[in-house]
């Protein structure tokens, strides 16, 4: 058990952060790979072109932010007495006082356990952000209640862990 009464700093799994890019590369080959047969045809497969496009787009994306994330040691997640630092996703909360959440909420999502923060001005939080995070933030409030959401997958600690940490400086900052 990690103690409560000090800053804690919370990296991510390198060799996860690693399979993850791996994965994603495999997915902008097969990408590419869809965008050549759709152009290859007699009459262009408009289908495997957009398809494909979709996939470069995409798991490029997510390749170039993992591999970032490899090579940049920054924390996934800081818990200190006045707050956090959630930098855990590609549209992590980023700096939050204790005292704009409203609730710390443990959940499962596709049997993959998360961590839900809702805040007290949810709108205002969400106004702070980049139109690329918000627009993100919005989709991902329509599949689940918090506008923030620490996943376990790429964390070094039991989820379960840090939440007892988060919700006992939580509790002591809201005294």
């Amino acid at each position: 058990m990690i103690p409560t009464n000090q800053e804690i700093v919370i990296y991510p799994k390198t060799g996860k952060l690693v399979g993850l890019s791996v994965l994603s590369l495999v997915f902008v080959v097969l990408g590419a790979v869809f965008i050549l047969a759709g152009l290859a045809e007699d009459e262009t497969s408009f289908v495997l072109v957009v398809i494909g496009a979709a996939s470069v787009l995409f798991f490029g994306g997510c390749l170039l932010y993992l591999i970032s994330r490899v090579v940049n040691k920054k924390p996934s997640l800081v818990l200190a007495d006045e707050g956090l630092v959630d930098n855990s996703s590609a549209i992590g909360g980023g700096e939050l006082k204790w005292t704009e959440i409203r609730e710390i909420v443990p959940y499962e999502f596709m049997g993959q356990p998360f961590i839900g923060l809702k805040l007290h001005d949810t709108e205002r939080f969400l106004a702070s952000r980049t139109g690329f995070q918000r627009l993100l933030m919005k989709a991902n409030r329509g599949m689940v209640d918090a506008p923030i959401n620490i996943a376990q997958n790429t964390l070094r600690q039991p989820l379960e862990e840090i939440y007892g940490i988060m919700v006992d400086k939580w509790l002591r900052a809201n005294r």
